[in-house]
């Protein structure tokens, strides 16, 4: 159980919070590049960690991210024209540019010095991998955008996605790094194969602490009754770095099992909704050159009818779908490889409550990676609080310039 103080401690990350402090201290993905595909082209509305902010990209091709609302009169900036090296607010033609400096006040004498006075809240973008981060965090402060390896490496086949989830960060990265619930929530034909998953000794966890968070090691059960290699890590402050060891050997002789890469940022929207960004990537060279499918489109997916939620029972056939929840791997509007599990990860991560009360937990020895991860946000806060860095802000890259979220495993490193 964790108490309700510290719970609220490491799941608020609006403005002024205490995690909220600890979480802009790093780059998070806000949007994916193809969203702003065109300098120039319709702004968009965001919302991360609780503040309500304008995506764009100017006429010269860099994104944007600014506070919604104009400081003039608070109107919608998301509805003005991105045109003359800014975003021009609809209402009295303001133009501010990607710093928030105001470039125009139509409105104001030509010679009035007003506009200089203007700072409007603004955030740096950088772009990476098919994806776009912001940094929200105190400039003197800001590190560089780390070289992450699923989002740079030209080895192989990648892609990015995101999708929008109805509760808290935490809960959804704690559902995502849990070792066990792979082998229950996501087991197929589980009727065929319950009593041989049940009658499986427990097998511990490998678990240690990095410098970017906690690294997983574990045997995941197939419904084949093979086990499968799993390494499911945390990276600070809300990422989980997912690699799974193929049962099948690559296509090229001496190459070893395919590896496959899945990284993930669970970004706050607000303390009740997040959004899951992913960076799934595979190597060319365990596959012959040949890419590999990743899963559906992003179009796909974000389609109102193929979002599970319960007003659509995510999707459950309690009658006609042989796994325990009754909820498929798949559903009929096919999410593909990447996004496979979702409705079956939204179930069991909303019905937790919009925020879980960790306060009535009872957790047990196969919840060790969640106390682990829980201790280090804390420790975070306690750092930033008293002026320090906290784990994992200001990562070192290895010798080829990127930063890996991986084991020693020479298999897993690549």
């Amino acid at each position: 159980m964790l108490a309700t103080a510290d719970n609220d401690l490491i799941t608020q990350t609006g403005p002024g919070t205490p995690m909220g402090d600890v979480f802009r201290r790093y780059w998070h993905p806000v949007a994916l590049s193809e969203e702003i595909p065109t300098p120039g082209g319709k702004p968009v509305q965001l919302k991360v960690l609780s503040e309500d902010l304008v995506l764009f990209r100017d006429d010269s091709g860099q994104p944007g991210l600014l506070g919604l609302r104009c400081s003039h009169r608070l109107t919608s900036l998301a509805y003005g024209r991105v045109e003359d090296g800014g975003i021009r607010c609809p209402f009295h033609g303001w133009l501010y540019d990607v710093s928030g400096r105001c470039l125009q006040q139509p409105g104001e004498p030509e010679e009035s010095s007003f506009k200089d006075k203007i700072r409007h809240t603004a955030y740096p973008c950088r772009e990476m991998g098919g994806m776009i981060f912001a940094y929200m965090g105190p400039p003197e402060k800001q590190p560089p955008l780390p070289r992450f390896e699923t989002l740079v490496r030209e080895d192989g086949s990648r892609k990015t996605d995101y999708y929008p989830i109805n509760s808290n960060y935490l809960q959804n990265l704690e559902g995502a790094l849990d070792p066990i619930h792979s082998t229950f929530l996501h087991m197929d034909k589980w009727s065929e194969v319950k009593d041989a998953v049940l009658a499986r000794p427990y097998k511990d966890v490998d678990l240690a602490v990095t410098e970017w968070g906690v690294w997983r090691r574990s045997l995941l059960r197939r419904a084949d009754g093979e086990d499968l290699a799993s390494y499911g890590h945390f990276f600070m402050p809300g990422g989980f770095m997912g690699i799974r060891v193929a049962g099948e050997p690559a296509p090229i002789e001496g190459a070893g099992p395919v590896v496959r890469k899945l990284q993930s940022w669970y970004v706050p929207v607000d303390d009740e909704h997040c959004k899951r960004f992913i960076a799934a990537f595979v190597s060319l060279a365990q596959t012959d050159g040949a890419e590999v499918d990743l899963g559906a489109s992003r179009e796909a997916v974000l389609n109102p009818l193929a979002i599970p939620g319960p007003e659509n029972d995510y999707f459950r056939d309690y009658e006609g779908v042989d796994t325990i929840c009754g909820i498929p791997l798949r559903t009929a509007h096919d999410m593909g490889s990447l996004k496979g599990y979702l409705a079956q990860d939204s179930m069991v991560n909303e019905t937790q409550g919009a925020i879980a009360d960790r306060s009535r937990e009872h957790l047990g020895v196969g919840d060790r990676l969640l106390i682990m991860t829980r201790k280090q946000l804390r420790q975070a806060v306690e750092d930033v609080g008293n002026g320090l860095d906290p784990r994992f802000a200001n990562p070192e890259p290895d010798d080829e310039g990127l930063v890996r979220v991986n084991g020693a495993d020479a298999m897993e490193a690549r």
